[in-house]
Formats: structure tokens, C-alpha cells, sequence
């Protein structure tokens, strides 16, 4: 296994991060990336500052000048829209990030299931463990339904340009592990596996966790040192990682961190972690 980070961990949203977070660029943060001993960067496409060629470009000379990786590049999007023309939009974009992705080198890219968006705070999601209700007359099913056809087009292009699609246990549809898997099923391509987040169950979270392992491509190794900022879990990394190599997984541990700590001194102590977790499982 290699240890990477999401450049989440760097530059994170406007929720209480340290000072200089937000002024950031992915540019400085493949700069700062091997000082903390990190083999790769999983990049977010909504910190790129250019959709442009010679950006995109840029980032990946400038990530093999630093002998680092881009070993995947993480979407968001939501399918979960009752509107045909509103999920068409959402998978053009998904398919036009998968050239981005090729550009770059990166053979996995994260997506999302998306949300009903019936709970727009969310510090209330977070108490309903990331639970929503659907839409007013709509169904569980019928947001499956919607994941399963907008997956199929952008699977059937990942699997052209060799790209894996990463599914991540992310709130809304996903909540759950058994989110993940009904909409795996409904796709079944080999082009359409997990991103395992390791912070996102809140509740029987080793049960969930062995659930999805077996179609793990990329794992979340969400930390909260200095404290979560909107929760904080104690996750028992050797056991994770024996449950990993137990089904053969050899991939990346992507770094996610969402603590309250600097994150110069917070990304280096998880890498130390994930580190002794590996030597000890």
C-alpha cells in the first residue's frame, strides 16, 4: 500500500480551516506534498483554476518534477435529480472530467451518489448520521434508478480511456454501505468500483466497512487530529488495513483531514499512523 492525500487535507472548504487555506493553490500544494512524505495526491476538481489543457498540463509536469503521483481526481456531482435534463447535465460533466483525468494520468476518479437535498444543514444531516429523506413523492428506489443509468454512460467511457470510477460512502444515497452495493449492482461493470471512506459510517462502522471492502479501489483515511471540526472518530487503522490485505488490496490510503490542527504538522502525524498501521497488520 502507498500513502497519499486528497488536496482536501490542504485546502479545505470554509468551515473553520487555518489561516491561508483558502488562498492555497493545487500548484503549491504538489510543491508541499513530499515534505510531509506522501507518494501522491488525489485532486479535487473543484480547486482546479482552469478547465484549460495547458493548466491541467502544468499540474502534472509539475506533480513528476516532485516524483509524485496523481493517483486519482475527485468529483462532485449529484444524480439524485428528478429532472432528466438535470442528470444529463450532471453526467456530461462527469464525462468531460474523465478526459481531464486522462490528461492528467489519474486511473481512478471519485464520484458521488448524490443527495435529495431534504436536509440543507449540514450539522442536522451529521445528526442524522447522514441520513435524508427522499423528495416529496419520490422513492429510495427511484434514486438508485437514477445513479444506475447516469453510472452506466460514464462507465462505459471510463472503461474506453481505462479509468476505474470510484464510488464513495458519501451521505444522501450513500450513507450506507448496502447504497453503495445497490447501485454496483444495478451498473455491474468492472469500470465502476468503491472509494472506501473510512470516517463516513457513524454507525456499525467496521460491519459497513467489510461490506465494501471486497470492491475497494481507493481508501479515505479520514483523520480529525486537534479534534474534528464536526465530528471526530477514533478509527482502528491496523484493523482496517488487515481487512484490506485480507481481500488483496495493494492501493492507495488517501489521506482526508478534517481536524482542527495545522495541517503542516497533522498530514505528516497521519502519515506516521498509516504508516505503523501497515507494519503492524
Amino acid at each position: 500500500m502507498r500513502i497519499g492525500s486528497s488536496s482536501y487535507s490542504f485546502k479545505r472548504f470554509n468551515y473553520g480551516g487555518t489561516e491561508g487555506e483558502e488562498e492555497k493553490t493545487l500548484l503549491e500544494i504538489i510543491d508541499e506534498a513530499p515534505k510531509y512524505g506522501l507518494d501522491g495526491l488525489e485532486l479535487l476538481a473543484v480547486q482546479f483554476a482552469s478547465e484549460e489543457r495547458q493548466y491541467i498540463n502544468e499540474l502534472k509536469q509539475k506533480a513528476a518534477a516532485n516524483a509524485l503521483d496523481i493517483y486519482a481526481l475527485s468529483l462532485h456531482h449529484n444524480f439524485v435529480n428528478p429532472d432528466p435534463e438535470v442528470r444529463n447535465q450532471q453526467v456530461e460533466f462527469v464525462l468531460r472530467w474523465l478526459d481531464h483525468a486522462e490528461a492528467l494520468g489519474a486511473p481512478l476518479v471519485r464520484v458521488f451518489g448524490g443527495r435529495w437535498g431534504t436536509v440543507s444543514n449540514f450539522i442536522d444531516l451529521m445528526a442524522r448520521n447522514g441520513l435524508e429523506d427522499p423528495l416529496p413523492g419520490y422513492e429510495y428506489a427511484e434514486g438508485v434508478k437514477w445513479n444506475v443509468e447516469a453510472f452506466k454512460r460514464c462507465a462505459e467511457k471510463a472503461a474506453d480511456l481505462g479509468i476505474i470510477l470510484a464510488l464513495e460512502n458519501h451521505w444522501g444515497l450513500t450513507y450506507s454501505a448496502q447504497g453503495v452495493l445497490d447501485i454496483l449492482e444495478g451498473v455491474n461493470s468492472p469500470a465502476l468500483k468503491v472509494a472506501l471512506d473510512c470516517g463516513n459510517f457513524l454507525e456499525n462502522t467496521y460491519e459497513q466497512i467489510g461490506m465494501l471492502v471486497p470492491h475497494t479501489v481507493l481508501v479515505h483515511a479520514k483523520c480529525y487530529h486537534g479534534g474534528g471540526i464536526f465530528y471526530t472518530l477514533d478509527i482502528d487503522y491496523p484493523k482496517v488495513i488487515r481487512m484490506l490485505k485480507d481481500v488483496g488490496f495493494n492501493g492507495y490510503l488517501s489521506i482526508e483531514y478534517e481536524g482542527k490542527a495545522n495541517p503542516q504538522t497533522a498530514i505528516p502525524a497521519q502519515v506516521q499512523l498509516l504508516e505503523q498501521a501497515i507494519r503492524m497488520s
